[in-house]
């Protein structure tokens, strides 16, 4: 939120120094371009780093607070140690998607920190696959 304010303040700003809206626009573009290319290097990390890790079989635990950040996430039990999801928890359908009842397969990371449940796979399957395609979809257009 604050950073869409941030935003507000700097166009506002420009529009009162007389900054031409040529200029905003591209400064936009670059922006997006810049946060494309940020979620891109993200998303091609952590789906090389899902090769690296080992299947198991786990049962969902509890949500809390991720160790390394303010929001929550999912916790795996796996032979008794407690490891947390790398992404942030599913909000919507929490009861439907984490159930204790039943295990699960997740992906455990080499230094024993982070799993990678399903959800976590997807999220990082597709959106590097549709990343690609889009970046494969701008090079066509600009051809």
């Amino acid at each position: 939120m604050e950073f869409i304010l941030v935003i507000v303040i700097i166009v506002v700003l420009c529009i009162i120094l007389g900054v031409k809206t040529i200029y905003l626009l591209a400064a936009g573009a670059a922006l997006l371009g810049l946060i494309y290319t940020v979620s891109l290097m993200l998303l091609c990390f952590f789906f090389v780093r899902l090769f690296f890790t080992k299947k198991h079989k786990a049962v969902f635990s509890h949500i809390d607070k991720s160790p390394r950040g303010s929001f929550k996430v999912a916790y795996y039990t796996i032979d008794g140690t407690e490891y947390p999801n790398v992404f942030p928890e599913e909000g919507l359908l929490r009861s439907k998607l984490y159930r204790s009842d039943r295990s699960s397969t997740v992906f455990l990371t080499k230094n024993k920190k982070y799993v990678y449940d399903k959800f976590a796979c997807a999220t990082c399957t597709i959106g590097f696959l549709l990343t690609i395609a889009t970046v494969a979809a701008v090079l066509m257009i600009m051809r």
